[in-house]
Order: C-alpha cells, then structure tokens, then sequence
C-alpha cells in the first residue's frame, strides 16, 4: 500500500473539501489508478495499491480560469507531506516548459508575451519555494505562479496554433478537416439562421436504438432516411451513430427487461447493428459504432462484458458492410472517474485494446464536454486540451472530436434532467460569449492538429430535446448564437 501526503492551505472554506475527493494520481501510463482520499487535521492523504511515484491531479482555483484540474509534477512516497498549492505549481510549470522546449525544437517560435508569462511563474514558484515556513506568503506565490504558468500555457497554444495553421496553409490553400455538427431530428426543423453548409462541410446523423427501436424488433428507419437525404441534397460529408451508447438515457425502455442477461444483450445489439448497417450500405461511409463503453455501470453489465458487446458490433458492422468505416467512442477522455470506479480499463487502454484485435477499427471518437456533471469531464484549460489530443494520438489511427459547452447558466428543459451545468469550475458564469470564445480557440486548436480528421459539436439547437444544457448553437427561439459566424468565417476561409 502506498501513501502520499499533502498539506492544503489553512484558509480553505468546507466547500472545497468535495473537490478534494475528486483526486486522482496517474502513473507512467497517464492512467488514473483507484485512489482513497482522507482529509484530516489540514491534510489530504492519498493512498493507493501501489508504492510507485505518480502525479497528483485536483480541482484547483486558477484566476481567470476558473476551478479546472491541475497536476503535480512526478512525486515519489515521503514521510514529510508535501504542500499542495506548491506542488501544483511546480507540475504546470513543468509541463508548459517542457512542452515548449519540445515545440521549439520543432521550429514553433516563442513570443516576447510567451516568455514574460513564463517569467512570472517562474518568479512565483521561487517565492514559494523559498517561503515554505510563512503558510499565507507561500501559498499566494503559489497562486501567483499557477495563474501565470497558465497564461502562458494558453499563449504557447496559441502560438502553436496559429503557426501550424500558416505552415500548413502554406502547401494548401484549404485543409480537409471535416467540421460538423450533430442531426439527431427531422432536419425539416433545422433552423434556418444555423445556415448549415455555410458552417459547417458534414453532418453526423444521429442514430440512436432508442429512437429506432421503440418497439423490441420493429425499427424506425424514417428519420434517418430523411437526414440522409437532406444532408445529400446539401452535399455535405456524412457519417451515423453512435448505434449504441452505454447511457441509459440512449437505450430503449424495452431493454431493461433484460437487465443482467448479457447473451440477450448482445444478440439484440448485434441485430440492431446489423439492421441498420445494411440499410444504409454504400449510403454512410463512417459509422461511430459504440460509445462510452465500460466508462460506467449499465444494464447490470460488467467491464468486460460491456467491451465483449462493444466488440461484437464492430464485427457486425464490418461484415454488413467492408467498405465502411468504423469508429469506437469514449467519453471522459482524461478519465478521472477511474479513481473511484471499479472498472479500472479506462478510455485510452480501452481503444488500444480494441485497436489491437484487429476488427477493423478505422479511427477513435472522443467526446468533449467539459464543465458539465457527469457523464462529461472536469473542466480543463486549452493546455491540457492539446495535450489530451497529442496523447490519444499515439493510437496511431484518426481522431474524431465531438465537442459542446454550455452558453448560459440554470435549468433547461429540453435538457437531460440529470445533467447539470458545473458553474463552480467556470471562471464566471457560462454565457454565449464565452461559449463563442471557448469553442473558437479549442475547434481552432483541433483543426490545426493533422491527426484530427473531424470536429464536430454535439448539438446544433437547444429547442429541441438534447443531453447537455444550453450546449447547442441555436437558441429556442431558433436565433443563431455568436460561436456560429465563426464557424461559418473558419468554414469559408480554412476548410475545403
């Protein structure tokens, strides 16, 4: 058994004590290991199965970027604990340092803003480094440093950004990223200001059982149909699914009267798969086959069951039609949730996995929501964001992105009543200028990446039903919000 302990600053209110139980520490895989949390007496001890040295990760205030998860540096087992808000600060400054002396070596150039951020942080965390025995002048230098590394960290992004964008604009005058958007409804609703071919060159059709199948064996197939239609018609790229999601939410009523049964379970998922891939056969040339696969309990199935189904549709899907392409789907790509969860596979071992059976897996579709409750992520910064995208590369197949984040605060009705905006991780109230500033830079970062072939937002309106709150791009009133002439500048200006 391994323990690492961490003083936390004496001035925290009871309220962050919950944050705190969301720590997680990853090893050398960046894989989320089961983590106990106990706060006691002013300190934070981890303890875990193993004696490894590992990187500590925890909701943390950052000015300007609100409540988002920062990690340590690389940290071995003391006796002494170490302190938290120091520890924090010497891991983001690490990794912008790091990541700069890498980019550099690969001809990025620095910016005179760049480096005075980096200044500053480094400023900071020699304070409070050097200022361990006064508690409230070290833990201010070491707010000091963790806002400025994180400027520079969102800086050096920019940077990268934009000078990957005029390398590769460069040789080519447009890039063939597909940027698209989700049609889960009758596209005759699809609201006129949205304007779609202007913002967008594909559209992802939303399958879902849940709205196919009402029935147990009869299927719908009229929406689909005419989503396809409208998308040919409008000569957009097309792609379907998720033809099944392991969400409640997403699966028929029906199916819970199988509840635990998993032959069943997998019989009805390979019929429902093979129903719709030959219906559409030479029609959809990209399926997104499975998602969030064994991210959670449902259906009263086990980890490994649910990758056995998941795998199964895949094979399914291949058969019914070899020229398709196929994608699996993880939500929570950071994989947090593993520190408490059983299912210890996680999103990133789970692809690799798959990948490697060799079922004809073409490319890995990552969802991104963050500053929701769950089923999404913690909220991030567009550091780690690039760094997210530069790790699940290393899959080596393409990667699909399917984005939201909230344009306002408080209930919506259309939305998933069990899904709730996290206004506590945002640095201010979520509004439609921020979710216009948010999805520029982080659809811009996506669509720089050459290994990121479709970035998609996951709802394009919030007056129809939809999983995340005020995540769509239209208002019920079927007004257009600002994020959309930006998408429509970076279609006509970037993308073929």
């Amino acid at each position: 058994m391994g323990v690492i302990k961490f003083r936390l600053p004496s001035s925290d209110p009871a309220q962050r004590l919950p944050d705190y139980r969301k720590a997680y520490i990853t090893g050398l895989d960046r894989t989320p290991g089961r983590v106990g949390v106990e706060l006691r007496n002013g300190l934070m001890t981890c303890v875990r199965d193993t004696t490894e040295s590992g990187r500590l990760f925890v909701p943390w205030p950052i000015d300007g970027q609100g409540m988002p998860i920062v990690g340590t540096a690389t940290l071995a087992e003391r006796p002494a604990p170490y302190v938290l808000a120091v520890e924090l600060a010497r891991g983001k400054l690490n990794d912008v340092r790091n990541q700069l002396a890498d980019w550099t070596q690969m001809g990025l150039r620095s910016t005179p803003d760049l480096e005075q951020a980096l200044d500053q942080a480094q400023q900071g965390f020699i304070r409070a480094v050097t200022s361990a025995d006064q508690a409230d002048v070290c833990l201010a230098a070491a707010q000091s440093s963790l806002a400025a590394a994180s400027h520079a960290g969102d800086l050096l992004i920019e940077a990268y950004t934009a000078q990957v964008f005029q390398s590769r604009l460069a040789t080519t005058s447009k890039l063939p990223t597909q940027l698209g958007c989700v049609l889960d409804y009758d596209p005759q609703k699809v609201p006129a200001a949205l304007e779609w071919p202007r913002a967008f060159n594909a559209c992802q059709l939303g399958v879902s059982w849940r709205q196919m199948a009402p029935t147990e064996g009869q299927y719908r197939w009229d929406h689909v149909d005419a989503q396809l239609a409208w998308c040919r018609r409008h000569r957009l790229a097309i792609e379907a699914g998720p033809l099944i999601e392991f969400r409640k939410g997403a699966l028929p009523d029906w199916l819970w009267l199988w509840e635990g049964d998993f032959e069943t379970i997998n019989g009805l998922v390979a019929d429902f798969v093979r129903q719709a891939v030959l219906r559409y056969r030479g029609k959809v040339p990209l399926w997104q086959v499975v998602h969030r696969v064994a991210s959670g309990e449902v259906l009263g199935l086990t980890e490994e069951e649910q990758v056995r189904i998941a795998a199964r549709a895949v094979q399914i899907a291949r058969q019914s039609d070899p020229a398709a392409q196929l994608t699996i789907g993880v939500d929570r790509p950071w994989a947090e949730w593993m520190g408490s969860s059983h299912f210890q596979l996680g999103p990133l071992h789970l692809c690799d996995y798959l990948l490697r059976a060799e079922l004809g897996i073409s490319g890995v579709a990552i969802e991104i929501a963050p500053g929701y409750s769950a089923p999404s992520s913690h909220l991030r910064d567009l550091f780690e964001f690039s760094k997210l995208l530069d790790l699940y590369s290393l899959l080596n197949v393409p990667l699909h992105l399917r984005m939201v984040v909230p344009s306002a605060d408080g209930a919506d009705p259309l939305a998933e009543p069990d899904v709730r905006i996290e206004s506590s991780q945002w640095p201010e109230a979520p509004d439609e200028s921020m979710q216009a500033a948010w999805g520029a830079r982080w659809i811009a970062l996506a669509v720089a990446k050459p290994f990121v072939h479709t970035v998609s937002w996951l709802q394009s309106s919030d007056a129809v039903p939809h999983l995340y709150p005020h995540g769509g791009l239209v208002r019920p009133d079927q007004t257009a919000k600002p994020l959309v002439s930006w998408l429509q500048a970076l279609r006509a200006e970037t993308l073929v």
